[in-house]
């Protein structure tokens, strides 16, 4: 073995690499959560309290439609309420009596009569079914005799005990609902 050369052995030792530096964008994080919970708010159950059911008093619609246009915008990501044809669907669940119905019928057919035309069918994402419903619901049922109740209350008006603030607050009140 002494002619032979020794052999030398290389071992590659391994340099310890710097690692770069991880970066979480929390923007893209943040949305990937956003749409979750919107996909969540679209597919789930409505949230808050529904108008109560309309039964053609004319002075309880002014009420009907406030307080579906709350439960409205609470909900307002939710796919019942994003589609218009949806959403009229929805409002006539609410109208109930026996006298109110066959105008709630007639609503129904109209829009099925649009969303179904061979001529030109609409689409039910088109903002034209939630306004016709809106307008037709205020042709129907709006309180004809609302602002001359109003009228009259405000002619009447007087300030009682000398309670000024109470006086202005039905002031404003009943001037707002004159307009």
């Amino acid at each position: 073995m002494d002619d032979e050369e020794t052999l030398e052995y290389l071992t590659m030792r391994t340099l310890p690499v710097p690692l770069a530096p991880i970066q979480i964008n929390m923007a893209e994080t943040q949305k990937g959560t956003d749409e979750d919970e919107e996909t969540k708010a679209a597919k789930g159950s409505l949230k808050g309290s529904p108008p109560t059911k309309f039964d053609r008093d004319r002075k309880m619609a002014k009420k009907f439609l406030n307080d579906f246009k709350t439960y409205k915008f609470l909900n307002r990501k939710n796919k019942m309420m994003k589609i218009p044809a949806n959403r009229v669907v929805l409002a006539l669940t609410f109208i109930k009596g026996e006298h109110i119905q066959d105008w709630a019928h007639e609503i129904m057919k109209n829009m099925e009569d649009r969303l179904e035309s061979t001529l030109n069918p609409m689409l039910e994402t088109n903002e034209y079914h939630w306004d016709y419903f809106e307008d037709a619901f205020r042709d129907a049922f709006t309180d004809t005799s609302e602002r001359e109740d109003t009228d009259n209350k405000l002619q009447n008006l007087h300030m009682k005990d000398g309670n000024l603030d109470q006086f202005i607050a039905e002031f404003n009140q009943l001037t707002h609902l004159a307009d």
